[in-house]
């Protein structure tokens, strides 16, 4: 979402984008694409296209390293030695600008070398190796290395936490490096929904407006499925507490399949985000560990919804506690869903979370994210 949000605002300003993407989705490789054209070109917005290398060679070397829970070791190797397809090679000839998305996409050597090489930093990929699985934790000292040889590599990097942005800096031997700031932020726009939405969703989901719904959105990243076995703990030993005061919790997207189970109602995947936020009626976000920042966390507030936070949830986002948001103990989840239910009413509560976005937009929409970071590279040109 960060990669398409910063697409989308460049393209917005005027700049014609091209997003390169090595592989397809699973479902692309199927007859009769395999046997027609190796690759899709799809016209995403003004200014904006994306083109889908579908080569059988490559889709297979991802599958194999997926089912194999391998990160992009593969995608980085070929990458660096300059063995890419060679539309690609076209494209990187004519471009102006290369932005490469995350440390997995390396600088591909050859004739385009000499132009502005930009690396978009989501967080720091060796610290979630860390925290992933072993088969891929083996390799976090290696991107480390990665990570800390790319301020010799690009022009600049595009930083979204402190925490990332400390890493470059000092890494940096240079000490040219201006890393500008874009968090991750979203399009307000896309967070708006036709009249009648919560009604026709809570209908769905079998809810009225007698009903609390607090929304959980994850993928399926192991500090969101450890945060969720939190949640599916508390909706089971506070079943009678939540039966008692209304209040169901929807955990919406791939970290979970779909199913009912209480007070707990899991969509899995969905085409859409934005109706499922208009349904409910507070953001949750109860994770405790991970790297850079969350985006959920700048949808709930783009969707002005109120937010019930870890304080580790809304790092890089400025936003205070008790002010902005409701802190959340995963230990004592019940308190916060108290406080919650008892310091506002629900009309409220969305009076907060206006005053919240007022107070916070200018660091949560991408446009203006995007806008002050190029302005800080010349190469971008005017704003």
């Amino acid at each position: 979402m960060h990669t398409s949000g910063i697409a989308h605002a460049l393209a917005r300003m005027g700049h014609e984008v091209l997003v390169y993407s090595l592989t397809g989705r699973h479902g692309d490789y199927g007859a009769p694409r395999l046997f027609t054209s190796p690759y899709r070109l799809d016209t995403i917005a003004a200014n904006l296209v994306e083109e889908t290398n579908l080569q059988f060679s490559l889709g297979l070397v991802q599958t194999i390293g997926r089912r194999l829970q391998l990160p992009r070791v593969w995608q980085y190797a070929l990458l660096e030695r300059g063995l890419v397809p060679a539309r690609l090679k076209a494209a990187l000839s004519t471009a102006d600008i290369v932005i490469c998305d995350l440390p997995w996409c390396p600088p591909v050597p050859g004739p385009w070398s000499h132009k502005p090489w930009f690396l978009i930093s989501h967080n720091l990929e060796h610290r979630l190796l860390e925290q992933a699985h072993p088969r891929q934790r083996r390799f976090a000292a290696w991107m480390r290395t990665v990570e800390a040889a790319a301020p010799s590599r690009y022009r600049d990097i595009f930083v979204c936490a402190d925490d990332d942005r400390d890493f470059y800096r000092s890494h940096d031997p240079s000490k040219q490096l201006k890393l500008p700031f874009i968090g991750c932020g979203v399009d307000p726009a896309a967070y708006c929904v036709p009249a009648g939405t919560r009604e026709r969703v809570r209908a769905e989901l079998s809810l009225t407006e007698a009903d609390h719904l607090l929304v959980f959105s994850a993928s399926r990243f192991a500090p969101n499925v450890e945060a969720l076995a939190t949640l599916r703990d508390f909706c089971r030993t506070e079943a009678a507490f939540l039966a008692r005061e209304r209040v169901h919790v929807l955990i919406l997207g791939s970290v979970a399949e779909a199913q009912r189970d209480g007070p707990l109602i899991a969509t899995g995947r969905v085409p859409e985000v934005a109706p499922y936020f208009a349904a409910s009626d507070a953001g949750l976000n109860p994770i405790i560990r991970g790297s850079g920042a969350n985006v959920k966390l700048f949808e709930y507030l783009a969707a002005r919804l109120p937010v019930i936070s870890t304080a580790f949830g809304v790092r890089g986002s400025g936003l205070q506690a008790d002010t902005d948001y409701l802190p959340y103990d995963p230990a004592q989840p019940r308190a916060s869903i108290e406080r919650y239910l008892r310091e506002r009413t629900r009309e409220q509560w969305k009076e907060h979370a206006e005053s919240v976005w007022a107070r916070h937009r200018a660091s949560c929409d991408i446009d203006e994210l995007v806008k002050r970071a190029v302005a800080e590279r010349p190469e971008f040109g005017p704003v």
